[in-house]
């Protein structure tokens, strides 16, 4: 969680407790909050972080929230009244596409967890210059013809209300490829006014695409929490479509062929976009964005992190057989499949003076509990939406070696695939490598059932 995020949360929630409660408990929430927001077990993002600390005020204080049951079928029923007026403004204007893109993102308004007030007086003022958002035509073009390709698409969705204008907007996409599937995925708890599958039935989505829950009852989209089912529609989806701050929050980064579209209502998402309060935003997917933001700085300054290029898949063979003997060295014809597979999975450490790569990290995400010497030879077992990598290589030149390329590696590679929904990470080691590996989180599980090259292997795994 970044440092703002962390002090809107202490702002919201750190001196709010009830009044006539002890100095011991007090001091016992208090406390509570700081761990959840910073401490060893401290939750991955501001949606994560207020979901916890709403059941934590629930257990000690007995709070239950405010009931928004009312005013999301309020919502629901005024977009619905609105829905063909807006649908006819979309058909006949010159780029339904953008017109439908720019609704969608008006009705991002309707957030009462973000903004302390949502009026109906201000929603129809916004709605009313909708079609006048400036968007970056070349995010916009690029969505265009990411839909025209698509085969499947998922839309996350955010609030009550909106909905309405979410499928506006879903039909426009059916409307320039009339072949797309189309999945909706909702809240399956109810979080502030966030919509539920029951908004989705009351205003009509659940005729026009399979609707799912994600299984929890954040403020966000965290892949790693999500049922399995879930989990697969959305890491093998052509083109996801995701709603909201929070949904931006909990999913950039994640290397998915993402677009978000929101409103901008905190100062840093303003600052971040550099745009004014309530202004819209659509904005593409940066899948290193993650790695850029948390890269070590003096590190940085010589070698960029970054995913590997299929042109390279031979020179991290090279790499591979400089850092391993022949009977563990990955061959080939296999280092070129791994890459081929999804070059995602392969981090790279490249000097930035030389051009060449320093040394890489590469895994396999595979549903199972045990590392087997299979995963080092067959990427046909690799499935997008398992929650465990298995470490297949880390390799660092000799050259490179003893500036904290691998740590780096490591952390930014856990760093990645946790945002990609993955649970834990493991690999093998030899005796003697295996305090460097506990030195950088994992921890010892004994003797592992893998003997690639001979063996023996020690497994260890970190939780992500």
């Amino acid at each position: 969680m970044n440092s703002y995020c962390r002090n809107c949360m202490y702002d919201k929630h750190l001196d709010q407790y009830p009044e006539g409660i002890g100095e011991k408990t007090r001091q016992e929430y208090q406390d509570a909050v700081k761990t959840i927001c910073e401490g060893p077990g401290c939750a991955g993002s501001g949606a994560e972080a207020n979901a916890r600390i709403v059941k934590l005020r629930s257990r000690m204080f007995g709070e239950k929230g405010l009931d928004y049951a009312q005013i999301k079928r309020h919502y629901n029923e005024l977009m619905l009244s609105l829905e063909e007026e807006i649908r006819e403004k979309i058909r006949s204007s010159a780029d339904p596409l953008g017109t439908a893109v720019r609704y969608a993102m008006t009705g991002n308004y309707i957030d009462f967890a973000a903004l302390e007030n949502v009026t109906e007086k201000e929603l129809e003022e916004l709605l009313g210059k909708a079609q006048d958002i400036r968007l970056d035509e070349n995010v916009l073009e690029d969505l265009r013809q990411k839909i025209g390709k698509a085969r499947s698409l998922v839309y996350i969705t955010d609030n009550c209300g909106e909905i309405v204008l979410d499928k506006l907007l879903m039909r426009e996409c059916k409307r320039l490829n009339p072949s797309l599937e189309m999945t909706v995925i909702l809240r399956s708890k109810t979080a502030v006014n966030d919509a539920e599958i029951g908004d989705a039935e009351q205003v009509g989505l659940t005729k026009i695409a399979r609707c799912m829950g994600n299984g929890t009852d954040i403020d966000g989209t965290v892949l790693r929490l999500m049922p399995r089912e879930v989990r697969e529609a959305v890491m093998g989806a052509d083109l996801i479509l995701a709603k909201g701050m929070a949904n931006y929050e909990t999913m950039r980064g994640c290397g998915l062929p993402v677009f978000y579209l929101f409103l901008c209502k905190c100062s840093l998402f303003e600052e971040r976009f550099r745009v004014d309060h309530l202004a819209g935003v659509l904005a593409g997917e940066d899948p290193l964005e993650q790695v850029r933001e948390n890269a070590d700085p003096a590190l940085s300054e010589k070698y960029l992190f970054r995913y590997i290029h299929r042109g390279e898949a031979e020179e991290a063979e090279e790499i591979e057989r400089v850092c391993f003997p022949p009977n563990e060295a990955c061959s080939p014809e296999e280092m070129r499949r791994r890459v081929d597979v999804d070059p995602g999975q392969f981090l790279v450490a490249v000097d930035r003076q030389s051009g060449r790569i320093a040394g890489f990290l590469n895994g396999i995400a595979v549903q199972e509990d045990r590392l087997r010497d299979e995963f080092f030879t067959d990427m046909s077992l690799h499935d997008p939406a398992a929650d465990t990598v298995f470490i297949l290589s880390l390799d660092v030149l000799p050259q490179y070696r003893g500036q904290g390329i691998a740590r780096e590696l490591m952390r930014l590679y856990g760093i990645q695939e946790k945002v990609k929904g993955r649970r834990r990470m493991v690999l093998t080691a030899h005796k003697e490598k295996v305090e460097m590996y506990r030195k950088m989180g994992f921890r010892d599980k004994g003797v592992s059932d893998s003997v690639w090259g001979g063996g023996p292997w020690r497994e260890m795994d970190m939780p992500l």
